[in-house]
């Protein structure tokens, strides 16, 4: 509605300006003496004077600094968590005026920062040079892997060409280890410990037959004291003599364990030496050739890696796995940062100070990105955006001087300038508006409201001691201007024409660059309709306002 308004004032003073000067649009023909009652003519002597061409437009009060204020960087849709901002309240920036649900926002932050670390870290190792642990650590994984390979051709290499000989030998050597052993164990049964057993079986035997010979006697009361104390003592002897046996014989099995564990191994020992001869002398186990085989392939392997791996620590890092992983380190830098900016966002902080002029939505409300939940605005410095239309827009230039009031506060005139002129303006109505931003001074006292209209006098143009002739008196015939001036030879006769070349016209007067000089006569036609009065006013030497003519001369 507001711009309608606009537009229908604009039209108005362009109407206006097109009356006082509808000599723009006399292209075909030139001014002649004429008789028809109805036609007045009037002639005006060319003065000097000051002419300032102004732009009569309407805009509206703006704060200098506002902004529609949004969470921007949100993903989907919240809800509106809290809300400490309300209509005509003042705020600070940087003060928190509204907020949603930060948990997501800071699960996604703790994660990519993990991943980014991680990333980090492997960067880190491979822009790390290798220390002289880890050279010392992969040499010794090469001897080690070369020693394996060595060991694994040997006995691929005895596998397939086996030492007969050797062998043989082996089975030798192994059926005479058992052949002693034999003959030790067949003579260790009539060792010491043989001989102890029989001792004790013995010594036993006679205590036990001893103590019953002095049991009878004394069963028939024939014993003396001594013997019947004897039979004590024997039996304390029986007892000994019985445990020293126990233990002999548990000595003497345990060694004929051992005696037969160790004749085992011996006849296994022989067996495998047996086997193996018979394995050679038949062109060998297949299956322990093909396992011999692969336990070289493997040594090999092994052996290329640590070579490779020793290799690379010479080398450095591979150039493409470094710009790889810097690449990535840059993606995840770049993935944290818009995190950070969405777990800040979760926050709409005001960015200056100021007032707020409306809010959109409450607690509880839900909310997408983007969404406008309040109007901020810095009350304290206000401008003035001017409608200004595509026809005039050419005259307007940064820096010029303004004069502006408002309907709010009549008889007041303030001072403006013009701020910028927009490159880029917008269709409205089907005319191409651009809004021309002006600064405001001498209104601090006042209490403006944002929104307000604004009357604006643009100053496009302005000359001193200029040679002023009323805009009437100008022809234009084939995009040329000329003027009449009386005949001077005939003064009774048809006047003449002179081309002139114009400059700057507020409307009413124009400047006139070449073709005249101070003192010369114009004549002016006019219509009946408009009535009497004079052109110019050299009293001040200030040319302004529309003056009425008289009649003919």
């Amino acid at each position: 509605m507001k711009r309608i308004v606009q537009f229908l004032l604009i039209a108005i003073v362009v109407a206006a300006l097109a009356i006082g000067g509808y000599w723009i649009y006399q292209d075909q023909f030139a001014p002649a003496k004429t008789t028809d009652s109805s036609s007045y003519a009037q002639v005006v002597t060319v003065e000097e004077g000051a002419l300032t061409a102004s732009l009569s437009v309407v805009g509206q009060l703006e704060a200098l600094q506002s902004a529609e204020l949004a969470f921007e960087q949100m993903s989907g849709t919240a809800k509106v968590q809290s809300l400490s901002a309300a209509t005509g309240q003042s705020v600070t920036a940087g003060q928190v005026l509204a907020t949603i649900d930060p948990v997501p926002y800071q699960q996604a932050f703790d994660e990519a920062e993990s991943v980014l670390q991680e990333a980090e870290e492997m960067l880190a190792e491979l822009q790390t040079p290798p220390t002289d642990l880890e050279i010392a650590q992969a040499d010794v994984a090469i001897a080690e892997a070369e020693l394996a390979l060595e060991q694994a051709r040997a006995e691929l290499a005895d596998l397939n060409e086996p030492d007969l000989s050797s062998l043989e030998y082996a089975v030798q050597n192994a059926q005479d280890d058992l052949d002693l052993f034999e003959l030790e164990s067949s003579v260790a049964d009539r060792d010491s410990l043989a001989k102890s057993e029989r001792d004790l079986t013995y010594t036993v035997a006679w205590y036990q037959r001893h103590i019953s010979q002095l049991e009878e006697l004394e069963a028939q009361h024939k014993a003396n004291l001594e013997q019947v104390e004897q039979i004590a003592q024997d039996r304390e002897s029986l007892a000994q003599a019985q445990a020293d046996l126990a233990m002999i014989q548990a000595e003497r099995e345990l060694a004929r364990k051992a005696t037969a564990a160790e004749l085992a191994q011996l006849k296994a020992t022989l067996a495998e030496a047996q086997e193996a001869l018979i394995e050679a002398r038949a062109g060998g186990d297949a299956l322990a050739q093909a396992q011999a085989q692969l336990a070289v392939r493997e040594a090999e392997v092994a052996l290329e890696a640590a070579q490779s791996a020793r290799a690379e620590l010479d080398e450095g890092p591979d150039a493409t796995a470094l710009a790889s992983a810097q690449a990535q380190v840059d993606k995840l830098r770049l993935a944290l940062s818009e995190a950070e900016d969405a777990l800040a966002g979760t926050k709409l902080v005001a960015p200056f100070d100021g007032t707020i002029l409306e809010t959109h939505l409450s607690v509880g409300d839900p909310v997408a990105s983007n969404s406008s939940i309040l109007t901020l605005a810095d009350l304290e410095s206000m401008q003035v955006v001017a409608a200004v239309d595509e026809t005039t827009i050419r005259q307007v230039s940064e820096g010029q001087r303004a004069s502006i009031s408002f309907d709010a506060y009549p008889n007041q005139t303030f001072e403006g300038q013009v701020l910028s002129v927009p490159l880029y303006g917008t269709l409205q109505g089907g005319v191409t508006v651009y809004d021309v931003p002006l600064s405001l001074s001498g209104a601090e006292a006042l209490n403006l409201l944002v929104g307000m209209t604004a009357n604006v006098e643009i100053e496009v143009g302005h000359v001193s001691d200029a040679l002023l002739v009323p805009t009437l008196a100008l022809q234009k015939v084939s995009g040329s201007y000329q003027v009449s001036v009386p005949n001077t030879l005939d003064p009774a006769g048809e006047p003449e024409t002179v081309p002139v070349q114009i400059g700057l016209s507020n409307g009413t007067y124009t400047q006139i660059v070449k073709g005249l000089i101070a003192g010369d006569q114009v004549i002016v036609q006019l219509d009946a309709t408009q009535s009497s009065g004079g052109f110019m006013n050299s009293s001040g030497g200030v040319f302004s306002g529309i003056f009425r003519f008289g009649g003919r001369r």
